[in-house]
């Protein structure tokens, strides 16, 4: 914005009020436009930001229906190995064929770039407070999925049995079935945050 001095000299209060009327009205008006500029851009960023967070919600609800449909199948093969190395402590495995154990899961991965990207260029400054809040929370709860996924992928992994399994002495079979034991009580609390981060993406999408 730029300010002129008067073109020909000011001789009377009136003429000097009338300059002054009209340099204020001016800045006044450029102020106006400047704002009303700064707020169409401020509203179309937001906009933008929230279109991304939706379908990056959208992609995320997506991935969590995966993990928690296949959550039973890796809990059901987690009580059969149970039950297989309570078998092998009461020897009762004599006679039966191969017992193949799968310890197989899907680790959903979840997307937080959009979130990072609102913060980062400022948009969250211009965001209504409640639809901070609800964002937050949704991030808030994916990192704790991801830190407890995380968690059970690692105790999928010293879950799985050694080659010579049948051979286990007590302690081998009681340590194991621990690890199991321990892998399934993460495999619940993945599910339960899970479900609640789900419930948390279907409010944002409403």
């Amino acid at each position: 914005m730029e300010i002129h001095p008067p073109e020909k000299p000011i001789h009377t209060v009136r003429d000097f009020l009338l300059q002054l009327m009209t340099i204020t009205a001016g800045i006044l008006i450029a102020l106006s436009l400047e704002g009303a500029i700064e707020w169409s851009q401020h509203r179309t960023l937001v906009s933008e930001v929230k279109a991304n967070l939706r379908q990056e919600i959208l992609d995320n609800k997506r991935e969590l229906g995966k993990v928690l449909a296949l959550a039973p199948q890796l809990r059901a093969n987690e009580q059969a190995a149970i039950q297989f190395i309570e078998d092998l402590r009461a020897h009762r495995l004599k006679g039966r064929g191969p017992v193949k154990l799968d310890f197989t899961f899907y680790l959903g991965r979840l997307s937080g770039t959009s979130w990072s990207t609102a913060q980062a260029a400022g948009a969250v400054v211009y965001m209504p407070y409640e639809d901070v809040q609800r964002y937050a929370s949704i991030y808030d709860k994916q990192r704790e999925f991801d830190q407890l996924q995380d968690r059970l992928g690692e105790t999928i992994v010293a879950a799985v049995p050694s080659d010579d399994v049948e051979n286990s002495n007590p302690r081998e079979l009681r340590d194991w079935k621990q690890r199991v034991q321990t892998s399934l009580r993460y495999l619940g609390n993945v599910e339960g945050v899970a479900r609640s981060l789900s419930d948390e993406y279907d409010g944002a999408l409403r």
